[in-house]
């Protein structure tokens, strides 16, 4: 989907533990082919620098934020690249440390942070909102039922537990939920509290609007998500405005032309053999585009 370029300048902007760094640089021989890893996540970035993919300049790691792409890559000396790859999952490394609090599964602090440099923890976060603004954002950003029974349960267990724990609050929750359904909607109240403590919409939005300045023209951006709000923002972003009709000129004070071309027309998913070899990528949906206008 990225249409790798052998002499093109690609971001992987979510290095994670630099699998698909690895892939870029290995689908195509040139040896003026660029990779640029960036990551919020130091521990992820260190690793990167300890053992890249490939030697610099061909790769560099660097930590940013989707919202600071544009400077990260100006800071290199970058004004436009040949393809961006976001993938928004979280990494495995991530999920299996317990001093995370990402996973449910594990006992540890309820931190979720996936920039340490953020000031606020999602027990810190848990502590500031009150009782209604919980249960929205379990409602907004987890999708979770009966979410003002489990704002309130919540905010009783972090009264109760200082500070609050993943284990704390899977206890809290896991009576709301019984049955077979339950692992479900724990995930789902992790994954609430995982996106406010990290903004995760609001980075997205950023990189969305970042990549139609950085990305030139006929170049790719592809996305992989992994639940429904990620996917709308970014099925919203590769669809021409309502109102655009390509046959007839652009009017004073009518809509921009559309900056994406969609590629795929349904998000990709992975097969039920792959699924079955890495249950984490179960709920995958990518999506790619290419830039409008001549390369």
């Amino acid at each position: 989907m990225l249409a790798v370029e052998p002499r093109g300048t690609y971001v992987d902007a979510t290095l994670g533990g630099g699998g698909h760094a690895a892939k870029i640089l290995a689908a195509s021989g040139g040896e003026e082919l660029k990779v640029i890893g960036i990551d919020c996540d130091p521990a992820a970035v260190a690793r990167a620098q300890a053992d890249p993919p490939a030697p610099s300049p061909r790769f560099v790691a660097v930590r940013g934020r989707f919202s600071t792409i544009e400077s990260v890559l100006h800071g290199l000396g970058i004004e436009t690249v040949d393809g961006i790859l976001a993938d928004l999952g979280l990494s495995t490394d991530q999920l299996d440390d317990p001093a995370r609090g990402l996973a449910f599964s594990a006992a540890g602090p309820l931190d979720m942070r996936l920039d340490p440099s953020r000031p606020e923890t999602a027990d810190r976060l848990i502590r500031r909102l009150t009782e209604a603004e919980l249960a929205l954002l379990f409602q907004d950003y987890g999708e979770l039922p009966r979410a003002k029974t489990a704002a309130r349960v919540v905010r009783r267990a972090a009264e109760a537990e200082r500070p609050l724990t993943t284990q704390g609050l899977r206890n809290a929750l896991a009576p709301l939920y019984p049955g077979p359904s339950r692992p479900r909607r724990l995930a789902q109240a992790f994954q609430a509290l995982r996106i406010a403590v990290n903004d995760e919409l609001g980075e997205l939005s950023a990189l969305l609007d970042a990549a139609a300045r950085l990305v030139r023209p006929g170049g790719r951006l592809v996305v992989i998500a992994y639940h429904s709000l990620e996917d709308r923002m970014v099925k919203r972003a590769f669809s021409p405005p309502r109102s655009f009709d390509p046959w007839l000129p652009a009017l004073p004070g009518s809509e921009p032309e559309p900056v994406w071309e969609p590629i795929t027309k349904r998000p990709i998913r992975p097969s039920a053999e792959e699924a079955v070899r890495n249950p984490r990528a179960k709920s995958a949906l990518l999506r790619a585009a290419r830039r409008r206008g001549e390369p």
